[in-house]
């Protein structure tokens, strides 16, 4: 009878337990809501620099960049979702300096998430070379998205008559605005810093430059209209630039190197492509430097190694921006 009355006794603390517990407080979660685009939600956005190596090649565009603002308006993360590499770290620099008005939801301040735009604008777009067009053009066939292409600044090297080739081109500009919504919804990976290098040009100035990789996951891929029109745009300039020996060379040159660089984990198909460089190297017209040509040869000898190190990929970041800069 004795050990029953101490089961009893036992069970019913239990149950008091149990209901003490349910009869307590339970913590409210953190709220957190997302505000969309949040430009014009902020007291002070801060304007962005525009570095001085992407004025040099010209990069510009939209800039967008995820944040978390806290219950006090202050921006304590933010991650850049697209945009030229070489304006993300200013985008972003500028997106802590920003500062936004408290949100509070139901009288109570609350996080809040969502993105800020910055578009550069670098004015009227200057001509590229020849060989920075080859490679774009080329990379259009095998790169997951057209934000980076500079189609203005291409356009700007095409003759008034050139008809073809400038509707060809707005064509991969409409399909790059229609891109623009599949892209937002891309799973950004994580970012590596390739290579930095600092260049002190004759003037004075000093450009520093920062490659950096990111992977993207999208559903967006090349389709079959973007990968024609790169073709035919090619075919059509070749024809174009047949009367100019030099402009000729940069482009083919351009276009073979884009092509040697997304073919790096096919040793075979690699090596044919890097056959054609070297060939153009030997056959260069005679205004193309000997410093120019260095640079590519490096790029040549790197490109037959059958597997590249880290040490090879940073050293393509930075011969890369010179060949694109200079002629």
């Amino acid at each position: 009878m004795k050990k029953q009355i101490l089961l009893v006794v036992s069970m019913f603390l239990f149950g008091i337990q149990i209901v003490a517990a349910q009869t307590l407080p339970t913590p409210s979660p953190v709220k957190r809501i997302s505000g969309g685009v949040l430009n014009g939600k902020a007291e002070v956005l801060a304007k962005p620099a525009y570095p001085a190596a992407a004025r040099a090649v010209n990069a510009e565009g939209a800039v967008s960049v995820q944040v978390l603002i806290d219950e006090e308006g202050t921006v304590v993360s933010a991650d850049v979702v697209s945009g030229h590499p070489l304006l993300q770290e200013a985008a972003r620099s500028a997106a802590f300096q920003s500062k936004f008005r408290p949100t509070s939801l139901s009288g109570r301040a609350v996080k809040v998430s969502g993105v800020i735009i910055y578009n550069f604008v670098g004015g009227e777009p200057a001509q590229l070379n020849w060989f920075k067009i080859g490679y774009d053009l080329q990379s259009v066939q095998h790169s997951p998205t057209l934000m980076f292409l500079n189609t203005d600044s291409i356009a700007k090297n095409f003759q008034a008559d050139w008809t073809t080739e400038t509707e060809q081109l707005q064509k991969l500009t409409e399909i790059k605005q229609a891109e623009s919504s599949k892209i937002s919804q891309a799973t950004v990976g994580i970012e590596g810093k390739i290579s930095e290098n600092t260049e002190t040009r004759p003037d004075g100035t000093t450009v520093k430059t920062i490659i950096t990789k990111r992977a993207v996951k999208s559903e967006y891929q090349p389709d079959s209209e973007q990968v024609a029109i790169s073709q035919s745009l090619i075919a059509s300039l070749q024809g174009r630039l047949a009367g100019n020996e030099l402009s000729l060379w940069q482009f083919k040159a351009g276009s073979n190197l884009s092509q040697a660089l997304t073919q790096i984990p096919n040793f075979n198909e690699r090596q044919r492509t890097v056959d054609s460089l070297r060939g153009q190297i030997q056959s260069a017209p005679g205004g193309v430097s000997a410093e120019y040509l260095a640079e590519l040869q490096k790029l040549v000898e790197i490109l037959e190694k059958p597997n590249l190190l880290t040490e090879d990929h940073q050293q393509i970041g930075q011969i890369m921006p010179k060949l694109f800069r200079n002629k």
